[in-house]
């Protein structure tokens, strides 16, 4: 699902400073499948990750250049799965839930950064809770502000609708890997479909084209 991103990464440099291209005439099917019916209430733009997975490490710089550049009143809400097979569902919801923690204190894309390197640049592993732990803490979040935000009620019920999201868009056969995204909980973004070479621009253009539509 992801050649053309990772490919994209190469341009990475060059696409900062690009020059605006013709615009693009996004079409269903080509760079985004509708997946439902009706779309939310309220805008909204959501992306499935893990922190396991090489291709979100990939995708997390555009992402987080997405948010940035969303119409105001819209952010990019992302929910970690639990899914992998490369480590436990209870170890990867308490990622979930130090990532929650993070965001909550304003550092959630610096500590996004910090938990990919170390499991796919340091190549190093978490055992439990405890591993996560002092990861945030060597990075900045104190160590009271984590233990207290991991078991605050506001963020069990943040990853608990993580968890109930997730099995919603897997058993709807939307969700089949990461990263996934859905704007207004209908329009599901098709990755190859997007420009190597402008891949930021015309992600980001796409997003607000359907944000934008009425159909």
């Amino acid at each position: 699902m992801l050649k053309k991103l990772l490919a994209a990464l190469v341009f990475a440099p060059v696409m900062a400073f690009a020059s605006a291209s013709s615009p693009v005439t996004f079409q269903q099917g080509v760079h985004y499948d509708v997946v439902a019916e009706k779309a939310t209430a309220t805008a909204e733009v959501l992306e499935f990750f893990s922190f396991y997975c090489p291709h979100c490490k990939a995708f997390e710089p555009f992402a987080q250049n997405l948010n940035k550049n969303l119409p105001k009143g819209v952010s990019l809400t992302k929910y970690h799965v639990d899914f992998l097979q490369v480590a436990p569902p209870a170890l990867q919801q308490s990622l979930a839930k130090a990532y929650v923690v993070a965001k909550n204190a304003g550092q959630g894309d610096r500590i996004a950064d910090v938990i990919f390197d170390y499991l796919h640049n340091q190549r190093a592993s978490f055992s439990n809770e405890h591993d996560i732990r002092n990861l945030m803490v060597v990075n900045g979040i104190p160590a009271m502000l984590f233990d207290a935000g991991m078991v605050n009620p506001a963020v069990v019920a943040e990853v608990d609708k993580m968890k109930q999201s997730q099995d919603h868009y897997s058993e709807a056969k939307v969700l089949r890997g990461v990263p996934t995204l859905l704007v207004n909980g209908k329009y599901l973004v098709k990755f190859a479909g997007l420009s190597q070479e402008n891949f930021q621009q015309e992600l980001n253009e796409l997003v607000a084209f359907l944000l934008a539509k009425k159909d």
